[in-house]
């Protein structure tokens, strides 16, 4: 009993570790993008029209709403929604890792997916809360009892996912469909997949149902479907930033076939110069519009060998229960359907790939708690996750220092009727996204409307310079 008592008090004093680096990352972060609107008079203007004509995205763009504008709720939900996602991972891997395994996995995120969704508020309210939401579904359809409580809360989480993000929605419907093809095979969970069913199919509707969907000149509209360019996404953007970006998790995964094969055989070894070709490829921020089809074309072929490779490993093996392989194969499949409506839609970007990064690192872990992998201690992971914690938020920090300096100095320019200023970079732009939009463009105005600077007033963007900050 105290031995159990001493776990659940370490469990929360980590939880509240995570969420204390989250508090601060939260409240460090910076307006941009879509956030100078959300914010400001173009924020209200939405809200009043419903958000018809603009998306579907009900609950994402109210969460918006609300922490561009209010501190305390931004820090609940932006630490609560982050820590959340940590925890279900947990849950949902049977607690096989401590939370701090997760947390790194978060932190070691390719930093183009990371400035637009944890270093992004706009991308937070709606790529990070559907991620939590979907874990949530998963946990309570996977892992509880049916029962009218789970069932209750299941049509409900599933319902309340599909106003985040567009992909989501649809593959939300197709996962819960097959899960209750599933359940009525096995004659078990039926009422949870029916429930998980009809509250994403009526979310989906409602979604879909927003006028933005329909016009022609929208950039949601259903004219941006275009099958045409299946080969072509497929070859670049979709491949790149699904797979090839994900250089870490690659490495990881091709260890664990070494591993899974016994160090021996061929099917052992031929990840790993894949692995290595493509962690080579990131780190000289080598990417496809520098390459030639048939380069890519090439890299398709390294991709899908992988990808059997490992598949077929898991299959394979012995050292994996059944169960494992079945949770493997779901997690890896639902990153997959997530992703797939990107190879004949657009807008598609790093933001989309949170949710499919997640359910990848489940993937990883499930087979790492299987197979004989020797795995660094806790206490080195601790002193990862506490030294790229402190390194984020370091980071951070100094751009919000920046930040405050230089939205000052603009103002004070202007006060004293200058009428062209000098606007410089932010130190670590990386973090987020279109910190410093090129001055005359829509975001550009924004961010001078939302600090009451004429429009009129020309920014003269330079590159950031600690000395002439110092000099202020």
């Amino acid at each position: 009993m105290i031995k159990n008592n001493n776990k659940s008090l370490n469990l929360v004093i980590e939880l509240l570790l995570i969420f204390s680096v989250y508090l601060i990352i939260g409240r460090l972060l910076i307006h941009s993008g879509d956030d100078w609107a959300w914010g400001g008079e173009i924020g209200i203007q939405r809200l009043q029209t419903g958000f018809d004509n603009y998306n579907g995205r009900y609950i994402g763009n109210i969460i918006e709403m609300i922490i561009t504008r209010n501190m305390f709720l931004r820090l609940f939900f932006y630490a609560g929604i982050n820590t959340g996602i940590i925890f279900l991972s947990y849950k949902l891997l049977d607690k096989k890792f401590l939370p701090r395994y997760y947390f790194l996995a978060l932190l070691l995120i390719p930093i183009d997916i990371y400035k637009q969704t944890f270093g992004w508020l706009a991308g937070f309210a709606n790529y990070n809360v559907s991620t939590f939401f979907i874990l949530l579904v998963f946990y309570l359809v996977i892992k509880c009892e049916s029962n009218l409580t789970s069932t209750i809360l299941i049509s409900i989480s599933a319902f309340v996912s599909q106003f985040f993000v567009e992909n989501v929605s649809i593959a939300n419907v197709l996962l819960a469909a097959i899960g209750l093809i599933i359940a009525l095979r096995n004659k078990e969970k039926i009422i949870s997949c029916l429930a998980w069913l009809v509250g994403s199919g009526l979310g989906l509707i409602l979604m879909f149902m927003n006028t933005a969907y329909h016009a022609q000149d929208n950039m949601r509209g259903i004219s941006n479907v275009n099958i045409n360019n299946f080969t072509s996404t497929l070859l670049t953007s979709w491949s790149e930033l699904f797979v090839k970006e994900n250089a870490l998790l690659l490495v990881a995964f091709s260890i664990v076939i070494y591993f899974l094969n016994n160090k021996k055989g061929f099917l052992a070894f031929l990840p790993i110069p894949i692995a290595t070709y493509f962690a080579i490829r990131y780190l000289f921020n080598i990417s496809y519009p520098t390459q030639s089809i048939l380069t890519l074309a090439v890299e398709l072929i390294f991709i899908l060998v992988f990808l059997f490779t490992l598949i077929f490993t898991v299959f394979k093996s012995s050292e994996i229960t059944s169960k494992s392989k079945s949770i493997f194969y779901f997690y890896l499949f639902s990153a997959v359907i997530l992703l797939g409506p990107f190879l004949v839609l657009t807008p598609f970007g790093p933001r989309n790939i949170l949710t499919s990064y997640v359910l990848l690192v489940l993937c990883l872990f499930e087979l790492l708690s299987s197979a004989r992998i020797p795995m660094p201690s806790s206490k080195i992971i601790s002193l990862l996750t506490i030294t790229l914690s402190i390194v984020f938020i370091s980071l951070h920090l100094t751009n919000k220092i920046a930040e405050n300096k230089r939205i000052t100095a603009l103002k004070n320019d202007v006060s004293n009727g200058m009428t062209e200023v000098v606007f410089e970079r932010l130190p670590y732009e990386f973090l987020g996204h279109d910190l410093t939009p090129l001055d005359g463009s829509v975001q550009s105005n924004r961010q001078k409307m939302y600090h009451n600077i004429p429009k009129e007033v020309k920014f003269n963007i330079t590159e950031y310079k600690a000395s002439s900050r110092l000099k202020r």
